[in-house]
Parts: structure tokens; sequence; C-alpha cells
């Protein structure tokens, strides 16, 4: 009787641990595609260069610490690099302003947009694209 019980709380150990270890891969996966449903406004299970642009924009507002109207190199660190930052700085000796961070938004969402049906899907996200793509729109 006790090995019976022994056999099933292993058994029980094994598979909780089996659960915990496969945890953080779909955990990963699912972060990347809860923008999808934060931003759909439509509710198609798809992000279209609209609902990405209003990302984007709430993206600026959230990184844009000092409250200026521009976004210094500071605080992009970590989500573009300093070429992508001086392409799309226009005006220079100022930072991104939003219509500039929007163009970068648009950008990498077309560049993410592999079957070219002018919408992301949730299999875009998880592509060198669509983790570009993420940097901009997540926060």
């Amino acid at each position: 009787m006790k090995s019976k019980i022994a056999v099933g709380l292993a058994g029980v150990a094994a598979a909780g641990f089996m659960a915990f270890a496969a945890a953080p891969a779909v955990e990963a996966g699912h972060h990347q595609c809860s923008i999808i449903g934060k931003f759909d406004r439509n509710r198609d299970g798809k992000l279209n260069v609209f609902e990405a642009k209003r990302a984007g924009k709430a993206v600026f507002a959230a990184i844009n610490k000092d409250g200026d109207r521009t976004l210094e190199p500071s605080e992009v660190s970590g989500r573009i690099g300093p070429e992508t930052f001086d392409k799309y700085n226009r005006i220079k000796r100022k930072g991104l302003d939003r219509v500039e961070w929007t163009r970068l938004v648009k950008a990498r969402f077309y560049a993410a947009n592999r079957d070219g049906d002018r919408t992301i899907e949730c299999d875009e996200l998880k592509t060198k694209a669509g983790h570009r793509l993420l940097a901009v729109i997540w926060h």
C-alpha cells in the first residue's frame, strides 16, 4: 500500500515538474501574443497597421519619462539602436518626435508582415522582425 502511494506521489511530482518546465515557453508565447489582445480594436485576432500605430503611441507616452515632446537616446535604449535612432530622427539636435516614432512603428510593422496580408498574427510576432516590432509597441 505504501509503495502504491509513493509511486502515485512520484508521478504527481514528475507531472508537476514537467508542467513547471514547460510554463516559461508557453508564457513567453502568450506574452508576445497578448499585445494583439490589448490593441486589437476590431477583435479579429490580428493587429492592423492602425492598431500597431496606436500601440506605438502608447509606448511613446510611457517611455517619455521627462514628459517633453521627444524621445531621447536614453529613453529608447534597449528598444532601438543608435543607427535606427539617427535614421528616423529627421530633425537633428532633437529627439524622436511622435510622428518620427510612428514612422518607425509603421516600417517595422510592414517588415514583420511576412505574408503580406497587412495584418500581424501571433506567429509573425515570434520572428526576428516581429521582435523588432514588439520593441516599439510593447511596454
